[in-house]
């Protein structure tokens, strides 16, 4: 099977316990490398720019990530400067032209997650992914990118609304702040099922050490310990690619609600920064199952 992925490839400068670590990143890497642990072929609908270092594409090429040609535009590839801080800090330094209509009309794949970083994929942009839906008939949206302000020195705010026609989005994977912007402040299941309302299959909420999802009429709640990890980099990116390839290929809700949480503690678990900490299929799996027996669940 083959998922379809838009959103830029960034460049990023972690910074976290004392130490910078540069870091190829962004949702096209995260959940690209995730969903080829699930066995998943990989097309990007992406942008970077001239700049675009020569090992950051043998990394993607390693991981059978093909970058096309077309993808390659003038000017700079997005870079981000992360400060594992608190709260996180956030700071873009550039930004590569946003993605067309075109790049995403002739892609053939079996499902899509759309996930912008700063404003790269524009509604028609959206609209095109939403009616070329792949044969699983799944579109996974991140509304992240939609949150983001830049103010005059490139630092990230986050915007307390934002308006996004949700008709054809099959799952969401929203944390608290973003839940609250799209449900104009609700907030927990009452914020879930405002979203359902709208025709949203599968809501998937992330707060401090809990996943939630909404699925019909059932709420589902996955608790996690405290990781100490040196970097949560792409955290959420991890857990929507996971949950996508799972359940397109299992069809089950459950398990794909597992398989997202276990794939964002096998990620924490290992320790690493950037892209290093995407795990290995059988740590996924193995903490999947242990999930599998410990989730919560309640009639709404």
């Amino acid at each position: 099977m083959k998922i379809g992925i838009a959103s830029h490839i960034v460049l990023d400068t972690i910074k976290s316990g004392g130490s910078t670590v540069q870091s190829l990143g962004g949702p096209a890497c995260y959940c690209g490398i995730t969903a080829r642990r699930f066995g998943f072929d990989v097309e990007l609908a992406t942008r970077v720019g001239s700049d675009f270092p020569d090992d950051a594409r043998n990394i993607l090429r390693d991981n059978n990530i093909p970058l096309k040609e077309r993808s390659i535009a003038d000017g700079p590839t997005t870079r981000f400067m992360l400060e594992d801080s608190e709260p996180r800090k956030l700071v873009l330094q550039s930004k590569c032209r946003p993605i067309s209509e075109q790049d995403i009309a002739d892609m053939k794949v079996d499902c899509w997650i759309a996930s912008p970083v700063i404003d790269e994929i524009p509604a028609s942009v959206l609209e095109a992914i939403k009616k070329n839906r792949g044969k699983k008939d799944f579109v996974m949206l991140d509304p992240q990118g939609y949150m983001r302000e830049v103010d005059a020195a490139g630092g990230i705010t986050l915007k307390d609304k934002i308006d996004i026609d949700l008709a054809g989005i099959t799952a969401i994977k929203a944390d608290s702040q973003e839940l609250a912007a799209l449900t104009d402040g609700l907030q927990g299941v009452e914020g879930m099922k405002a979203l359902q309302a709208r025709g949203v299959d599968f809501v998937v909420t992330t707060e401090h050490r809990v996943i939630h999802m909404l699925h019909k009429d059932m709420h589902y709640w996955i608790k996690l310990r405290d990781i100490d990890t040196p970097d949560a980099t792409g955290a959420g990116d991890i857990i929507a690619s996971a949950f996508t390839c799972a359940w397109v290929k299992e069809k089950d809700a459950l398990w794909a609600l597992c398989f997202g949480a276990g794939a964002l503690r096998a990620a924490l678990e290992t320790g690493k920064a950037g892209l290093a900490k995407i795990p290995p299929m059988s740590k996924i799996e193995s903490s999947a199952s242990y999930f599998y027996n410990t989730v919560s669940f309640k009639d709404v």
